[in-house]
């Protein structure tokens, strides 16, 4: 499609007195000039800078014509909006200038343009609600990483308290074992001392037996120095068998390190058991 009207508009406008030079603004200014550059701008497909030429043309002189071919030259621009807003300016416009193939031209190319138009609103829906859907999406698993982290971080805050826990049970169980050693020991050598004090007594008794002069005395020292000696044994064995337990009680080791994993006697001697820092 082609300009219409540029050569002969010009000529009429150049037959006219003072019609060439129109005031805009407080100047002057060359409607012929700005018409030819249009055509000029327009025939090297300089659409958008043609259509802004002949915008000031219409400005300084208004022609039918004019609008109509700024629609035409906005069209091929690519500013569809636009140039149907000069399509229905020059359709509405009730000048005896007003062409009628260019009114059908008019119409025909704001049908095309509605329909142009409808598709890419179609598109910049479709595109506006994919856009929105990705996005949508993009959130979606943006809060869910951000949910697993949150669980790995609650996952990891829970296994270092139970290792926490892990380790203050262990060396609580190591001085447990300490101290029963320790209680174990201390019964022991009640049991040695007093079985050594028993057995003192009772070879007290002994030599008292051996210088009694009387029967009664013989039988009153033999009696004292047999249970004597029987405290004397029982305090030996206690303390032997305190000392064998508080032996076994001892714990072999220092306090578990991080990373250690042992085997320790269950409570109550149920079994065996792991213990350990990681």
């Amino acid at each position: 499609m082609r300009l219409v009207f540029v050569l002969s508009l010009a000529l009429a406008l150049a037959l006219a007195p003072g019609s060439a030079l129109a005031q805009r603004g407080g100047s002057k200014v060359n409607v012929q000039a700005l018409l030819k550059e249009g055509k000029r701008l327009y025939d090297a497909g300089k659409y958008r800078e043609a259509a802004e030429a002949l915008k000031q043309a219409n400005e300084a002189q208004p022609h039918p014509r004019l609008v109509y071919n700024i629609a035409v030259a906005l069209e091929y621009a690519g500013e569809p909006r636009e140039a149907m807003t000069f399509y229905r300016q020059y359709v509405t416009s009730s000048s005896e200038d007003t062409d009628p193939a260019l009114l059908k031209n008019s119409n025909r190319a704001i049908d095309r343009l509605r329909v142009q138009l409808d598709r890419e609103d179609q598109a910049q829906a479709v595109a506006d609600a994919d856009r929105k859907r990705l996005e949508a999406e993009a959130d979606a698993a943006r809060q869910q990483a951000e949910a697993e982290q949150a669980a790995a971080r609650r996952a990891e805050e829970e296994s270092e308290r139970q290792k926490q826990a892990e380790l203050n049970r262990a060396i609580k169980s190591y001085r447990n074992q300490r101290i029963a050693a320790f209680a174990t020991g201390g019964v022991a050598v009640l049991g040695v001392g007093a079985g050594v004090l028993f057995g003192l007594q009772a070879r007290d008794q002994r030599d008292q037996f051996d210088t009694a002069s009387t029967l009664a005395d013989k039988q009153r020292l033999s009696d004292s120095t047999k249970s004597k000696a029987l405290l004397a044994d029982i305090g030996f064995g206690v303390g032997l068998a305190g000392a064998i337990t508080a032996i076994i009680l001892y714990p072999k080791e220092g306090p578990p390190a991080q990373g250690e994993v042992r085997v320790t006697l269950a409570p109550r001697g149920a079994g065996v058991g792991m213990e350990g820092r990681f």
